[in-house]
């Protein structure tokens, strides 16, 4: 019977010592501090750069259960002159601007203003293994559509962080628009530029096939006609010949060359069009399909 209780006592104790032990485990594993560095910046002002960074890092913070250290604090951390692009390829800069932070993983990024837009590149970087990757970038007009672009953003710029759990309605996420939606990449498209890059390499590689062509016949003709006689370079008869076949050639060289550019042009265009942040609503994306009696919800999205 003593045992009994013993063994009873014994088992009681354990549990409540596995159960003490749980909340420590779960303060332990405590949220992710990422920390915002920005690298490059082109046509914009300091405070302008310096308004982005803060952004994203509150962003980041309210939509992942991350820590987030940006602005005018992670400036203030970092040395004066600035931390340069390099840096995220460069072990020593990665642990000295993780360890000025205390980051456990850096954000680098780059904001650059063309015309009327403003684009924001980023590269995760682990500091702990110099392991990076590039995020998708965010585009904008204006510096106060930031924070809403970089929210829509988050799970893509840190996937691998939790969502932050909300209380707020699902049909309230994408700014009261009155449904749900779903956050992705564009995918890559043939954009009007595009058209026209493929369609001048079209035009022009038709033009060089046509004085290819020429140039060829041209050259076999007079070939045909001064070898039996072996006066090809000394008959000065064929001179015209020659200087005819030049100009074809020439021009066939300048026609070949404009269209390798644009089709080289059409490729590039093609292969960086897609990446803009996009909110689509999730009810465009849902079909109702009606087989054999059985009714089905069917996704047609592009994830």
């Amino acid at each position: 019977m003593l045992n009994r209780r013993l063994h009873s006592t014994l088992i009681a104790a354990t549990a409540l010592l596995v159960l003490a032990l749980l909340p420590g485990r779960a303060l332990a594993e405590k949220a992710p501090r990422v920390g915002i560095v920005l690298a490059v910046q082109v046509n914009l002002k300091k405070s302008e750069a310096q308004s982005l960074s803060y952004a994203l890092g509150k962003a980041l913070q309210q939509k992942l259960v991350v820590e987030v250290v940006a602005g005018a604090e992670a400036i203030r951390r970092l040395p004066a002159e600035g931390v340069s692009e390099s840096c995220m390829v460069d072990e020593v800069c990665i642990r000295d601007t993780a360890q000025r932070l205390q980051a456990d993983e850096l954000l680098f990024v780059a904001a650059v203003r063309v015309g009327n837009r403003i684009q924001v590149d980023s590269t995760w970087v682990d500091p702990s293994n110099g392991r990076n990757a590039s995020r998708p970038k965010v585009v904008m007009v204006k510096l106060e559509e930031a924070e809403g672009r970089f929210a829509d953003a988050a799970s893509l710029i840190l996937p691998d962080a939790a969502v932050r759990p909300t209380t707020q309605p699902m049909a309230d996420i994408g700014g009261g628009s009155g449904g749900a939606f779903l956050v992705r990449t564009t995918p890559r498209h043939m954009t009007v530029p595009t058209w026209i890059a493929g369609g001048v390499s079209v035009a022009a590689g038709g033009v060089w096939l046509g004085f290819f062509l020429a140039t060829r016949s041209e050259y076999n003709e007079l070939k045909d006609q001064c070898q039996p006689r072996g006066d090809c370079k000394t008959n000065s008869d064929y001179e015209p010949i020659k200087d005819s076949i030049d100009k074809k050639a020439i021009t066939a060289d300048i026609f070949g060359t404009v269209a390798l550019a644009s089709l080289a042009t059409g490729a590039i265009l093609y292969w960086t069009s897609g990446g803009d942040i996009e909110r689509v609503p999730i009810a465009d994306s849902l079909r109702v399909r009606h087989s054999d009696g059985a009714t089905f919800v069917v996704w047609e999205g592009d994830l």
